[in-house]
């Protein structure tokens, strides 16, 4: 479960979620318009359009301070963040104890096997492990924005266009991923209905209907950090790309200085 590279951006954000999304229930990949631009538009009211015109004027003074090692500094950080959070993951799910890590609930081998056990503690731990990810992760978009501002005039406009990208579209990021509760909820009936018959001591077996629930929260939560965690990707390789065209710069400078100086 753990990673120890940075993750390859492959699809556009949040597809990984899509697709898993789509397979546990086709219905739940609902078409969207076509129209990338014009559904994003949607999502911007006037204030927001006013405060995404003012960003892209945006003309920071300064001072800056390039930094060679940015590009691994924003990388060192992401996967620092990330690979604390698939820890916590981990020993959620593997019933381990420690004070940052989220028990998953308990299951009560008294309940009678016709009776389905309430939904609630799964639907609060899955919500517990999403405030957990919203937490470090804006920390870490708000820390690159930081690295991005101090570095150059082209970055430090990029990291203002971010913030005010951040604030206008979390109503809609928000309302998108408390969805997921109730795509749970229906994947935990219709799963509960497949196992009733079957003794509380098997549910968390290899085949059993409540060991394959948690292994699909397990599998949602991981999409879902893939998908909230692309914009810093995309900080990460404006950094990237930034750094590279200094360096070829520098490159040809040089070069042009040794031609110069040649008799």
């Amino acid at each position: 479960m753990h990673r120890t590279q940075t993750p390859a951006q492959t699809g556009p954000a949040g597809s990984r979620l899509v697709q898993l999304l789509a397979s546990l229930d086709p219905k739940a990949a609902a078409s969207s318009h076509p129209c990338f631009a014009e559904r994003l538009g949607r999502l911007f009211d006037l204030s927001d359009t006013i405060a995404l015109d003012a960003a892209t004027q945006h003309r920071p003074n300064g001072p800056f301070t390039p930094r060679d090692d940015i590009t691994d500094t924003l990388q060192a950080d992401l996967l620092k963040t990330r690979n604390t959070l698939l820890e916590n993951l981990s020993y959620s799910f593997a019933g381990k104890q420690a004070a940052s890590v989220i028990s998953l609930p308990a299951v009560n081998r008294d309940t009678p096997a016709d009776k389905r056990p309430t939904f609630g503690p799964y639907e609060r731990f899955h919500q517990a492990h999403q405030r957990q990810m919203i937490a470090a992760l804006t920390n870490l978009r708000l820390r690159a924005r930081r690295q991005l501002t101090a570095h150059s005039a082209e970055l430090a406009r990029l990291a203002e266009l971010d913030a005010v990208f951040e604030h206008s579209l979390s109503t809609y990021v928000r309302r998108c991923f408390t969805a997921l509760p109730a795509f749970l909820e229906k994947r935990y009936r219709t799963l509960w209905q497949q196992g009733q018959h079957t003794p509380p001591q098997d549910w968390m077996a290899a085949n059993g209907w409540l060991a394959q629930f948690c292994q699909e929260i397990q599998m949602l939560l991981l999409a879902e950090l893939d998908a909230r965690q692309e914009p810093i990707l995309g900080l990460l390789g404006a950094a990237t790309a930034a750094s590279s065209d200094a360096n070829t710069g520098s490159t040809f400078a040089t070069i042009d200085h040794k031609e110069s100086t040649t008799p």
